[in-house]
């Protein structure tokens, strides 16, 4: 079962990936994310997309840090197994992904831009 959710969580990210308009930027993955553990980005004006992928719930936040006031935009927390949020601004950001509660599944972050 486990294999199956990585093959398909796999595909989509894929699938997203060539719909992307330049690229993309795994910049977490890991077989567990522990409480209070955090990943972000490089600062970029392109990022307008980021997504988190998890095998199993727990909760999370993921949001787009501005490089200015570093303000929290389009910020989305939840136990979803599938999040993503989007903020369409040129400004310069870096997204960023949060594990809020201990999570032994396997789990990626991904920005798109």
């Amino acid at each position: 079962m486990r294999r199956a959710v990585v093959v398909i969580v796999l595909a989509l990210s894929l699938l997203l990936g060539a719909s992307a308009w330049a690229g993309t930027a795994s910049y977490q993955g890991s077989s567990s994310c522990p409480a209070g553990q955090a990943y972000s980005t490089s600062f970029s004006a392109s990022w307008w997309n980021n997504v988190f992928y998890k095998t199993a719930s727990f909760e999370t936040t993921l949001t787009f840090i501005d490089n200015v006031t570093y303000g929290w935009h389009s910020t989305l927390r939840g136990w979803g197994t599938y999040q993503q949020t989007h903020w369409f601004s040129s400004q310069v950001k870096k997204a960023h992904c949060r594990a809020n509660t201990s999570g032994s599944a396997w789990a990626a972050c991904t920005a798109y831009n």
